[in-house]
């Protein structure tokens, strides 16, 4: 039988274990820098960023710093404001949007770089806090104030397809703009150059509309009646039209619509009413954004199959709109 040896004598007097320290022979060089990289805090690929604060001791006693650093997610820190100041300081492997918020709710967009950048907090009017040491900045700041929304944001863009500050500016003005224009300019920016978080943000912003356009099956949700969950698509029934009323008992308007929703009701019509009272997260429920609900009341019609007839309804309209197909059914 062979008796197998080990290669480095277990012995502790042997002369060979005694002169083998860690750092010796073909595993020393690698050995030696991890221990560098573990102790050292060297983050290869990557460069320092310091961003100093002063100014916001009216905003609140902190403030979180979201830097979105990658395609597809971020990551948050917490520091406390002393007397105005903060300090946050880390590593990056090149320029991208950030995202300070205060205690009091109000943010800052700014571009994170690697390098010391200064932040002169302005409590009156945040958004054009000036920021120094950082030259992304600057071209932020000026896209923002010369871009607007029309054809200067069209030029803008055009001309810096390839920035992912282009992309940031368009995914800062989307909110106002038609889905067909906010599509027609994100088919100009560089898939590669002005690829980063805000980019993929401004995909999905698309695709979600996309899928709400007339036509398409309203995508299911969950809200909260009667303190219970429920699911929307146990909710239809596949021989009436279904009508969708999202309201709050705070809104006037609503409850006044609310009673002509309810006339409009009967065999040939289900009434859906969803109270965003009854629901402890209210604006912040996830079928709020979902279905894109912009304001209360809200109001969307579906077929028989639960496919989306028209969105955004006003009351007036309702009553056109359901005696139309009711006269399309039975001519």
């Amino acid at each position: 039988m062979a008796i197998l040896k080990s290669h480095y004598p277990c012995n502790p007097s042997s002369n060979r274990q005694k002169n083998f320290p860690i750092w010796s022979g073909t595993m020393g060089v690698p050995l030696l820098l991890l221990f560098i990289v573990l102790t050292c805090g060297i983050t290869f690929g990557q460069e320092n960023y310091t961003l100093n604060g002063r100014g916001a001791k009216s905003l609140g006693k902190s403030v979180t710093l979201t830097v979105y650093d990658s395609e597809s997610s971020s990551h948050s820190r917490t520091k406390r404001v002393k007397d105005g100041e903060f300090v946050f300081s880390g590593h990056l492997s090149k320029p991208c949007v950030a995202e300070m918020t205060f205690a009091n709710g109000q943010n800052l967009y700014l571009y994170l770089e690697p390098v010391e950048m200064n932040v002169e907090v302005n409590a009156d009017d945040l958004e054009h806090s000036p920021v120094t040491g950082s030259r992304t900045n600057s071209q932020y700041r000026y896209a923002m104030e010369n871009s607007g929304t029309g054809k200067s944001l069209a030029s803008y863009i055009q001309e810096n397809r390839n920035s992912p500050i282009s992309a940031f500016v368009l995914f800062r003005q989307m909110r106002n703009m038609e889905i067909q224009d906010v599509e027609k300019l994100f088919r100009t920016l560089d898939s590669t150059g002005a690829r980063c978080y805000h980019y993929l943000a401004i995909k999905n912003h698309i695709d979600e509309s996309v899928a709400l356009s007339e036509g398409n099956p309203l995508p299911d949700f969950e809200f909260i009646a009667n303190g219970k969950s429920i699911r929307f698509a146990e909710c239809i029934r596949n021989d009436t039209m279904t009508v969708l009323f999202f309201g709050a008992q705070w809104c006037d308007i609503c409850q006044r619509d609310l009673a002509a929703v309810k006339r409009l009701c009967g065999d040939s019509v289900t009434c859906i009413i969803i109270d965003l009272d009854s629901d402890r997260r209210g604006w912040d429920a996830p079928y709020i954004s979902k279905l894109d609900i912009a304001h209360l009341p809200f109001i969307i019609l579906l077929d028989p199959k639960g496919r989306i007839l028209a969105r955004d309804v006003r009351i007036w309209e309702l009553e056109r709109h359901i005696n139309d197909i009711i006269h399309q059914e039975n001519p």
